[in-house]
């Protein structure tokens, strides 16, 4: 900790020096927040060595996650930290897969949630859509998924829809994790199960649609709308993260994988 505080002593002199001497050339130079000015660098290296130097960069760039401060600070020349991975879901969709895990805590393919549709797919969608089918969405699924389209969040009720859940393992744990791709649901046979076949059809127009960058309304109720209201119809209106609706199958190394 001391070698810490004099470093960060010496950092805020030498760029004290650097707005002194800038300012009697009749200006303070900008300096971008959260990275040491160029001669203060210098300054920083001679005295204490690349190796601090480059260990206090780092620390500047560190992304907060749970337990280490908020995500963001606001206010003028505060340091913007990027979102914390997890602030897609809403209360009732993390307290349903607490429940879960908590009544499956032996179950390493009860770890983590999984959606079909990745949830990064959702607002490039929407940017494609008018207000009036943003509303339409809603209207259509809130009385299928209501604990999702409790908030007035487009993009976020999606995000937590239920019938585009389903519970596995970590993604280091499996062999076929498919990243931001489609994540389909297969049975024992390795055939996609009807819910997840509807929201295949959904995701094959939405990366067309994204594409192109425009839909037909015709097109959003039939080959969207309709195929997710199908998919919300077959899982019902619970939350219902249900573990024995996934069919997993280790391999000799240990992870998993679907059919």
């Amino acid at each position: 900790m001391r070698a810490q505080s004099s470093l960060e002593a010496e950092f805020a002199h030498a760029q004290a020096a650097r707005s002194r001497r800038s300012g009697e050339r009749g200006g303070v130079a900008a300096v971008s927040a959260g990275a040491p000015p160029p001669g203060s660098l210098l300054a920083l290296q001679r005295s204490v060595g690349n190796a601090a130097v480059a260990a206090m960069i780092e620390r500047s760039r560190h992304e907060h996650g749970p337990g280490c401060g908020p995500a963001e600070s606001g206010g003028a020349g505060g340091v913007v930290q990027r979102a914390k991975k997890k602030d897609w879901k809403l209360g009732s969709t993390s307290n349903e897969l607490a429940a879960v895990k908590t009544a499956h805590s032996s179950g390493p393919l009860v770890d983590t949630l999984h959606h079909i549709i990745p949830k990064s797919l959702f607002q490039p969608f929407l940017a494609v859509l008018t207000p009036a089918q943003e509303q339409q969405i809603s209207t259509t699924l809130a009385p299928l998924a209501p604990k999702a389209f409790g908030t007035p969040d487009v993009d976020k009720a999606l995000k937590n829809m239920p019938a585009n859940f389903r519970v596995g393992p970590r993604p280091e744990d499996r062999t076929d994790d498919p990243g931001d791709g489609l994540d389909l649901n297969k049975d024992a046979k390795g055939d996609t199960t009807p819910r997840s076949a509807e929201l295949e059809n959904a995701f094959n127009y939405m990366t067309a649609a994204i594409s192109a960058g425009a839909v037909t309304q015709a097109d959003f109720e039939s080959k969207f709308l309709a195929p997710v209201e199908a998919a919300c119809r077959l899982h019902g209106t619970n939350i219902d993260i249900d573990p024995t609706r996934g069919t997993w199958l280790q391999d000799s190394s240990g992870k998993y994988h679907m059919p």
